[in-house]
């Protein structure tokens, strides 16, 4: 199978909202006042870290069902196809799994996640998703 024009206007069109949530994030990263003690700012922060993993997945699974990939196991699994696959670069995923497990813990345990844990989940993963994206839209050029 391949990627088809439609394809690629959806990875694209997911690719422009997930670039919107990364430069609020990589500004986020970068402010130095105690943000994220401020519940309407960390609350938008939670959402968009976790909506930016939902977007890596998204297309990371929209390519695997176009390009008849294996079933991924969960969404760790879903990221790790496109590695074996060459799609993305490996030291990337192993950075990037902390963020799909701090999307775990926004899910299931969000009653624990102290603002701490916020400001260093935006601090660690902001800077990550930017090069998924030039990754996506390399593959996307070359297929």
């Amino acid at each position: 199978m391949f990627l088809t024009k439609d394809h690629k206007q959806q990875i694209e069109v997911w690719l422009d909202a997930l670039g919107a949530r990364v430069a609020w994030l990589e500004d986020l990263a970068e402010r130095e006042e105690a943000w994220e003690e401020d519940l309407t700012w960390r609350l938008a922060a939670e959402r968009a870290l976790w909506t930016s993993v939902e977007y890596v997945t998204d297309i990371a699974s929209l390519i695997i069902d176009a390009l008849v990939m294996r079933d991924p196991g969960g969404y760790a699994d879903i990221v790790k196809v496109l590695v074996e696959e060459q799609v993305l670069d490996r030291p990337w995923f192993e950075a990037f799994t902390g963020a799909i497990d701090f999307r775990s813990r926004l899910l299931r345990d969000h009653a624990r996640i102290a603002p701490k844990d916020v400001r260093e989940a935006v601090s660690r993963y902001a800077d990550l998703f930017a090069p998924f994206m030039n990754q996506i839209r390399e593959f996307m050029r070359n297929n």
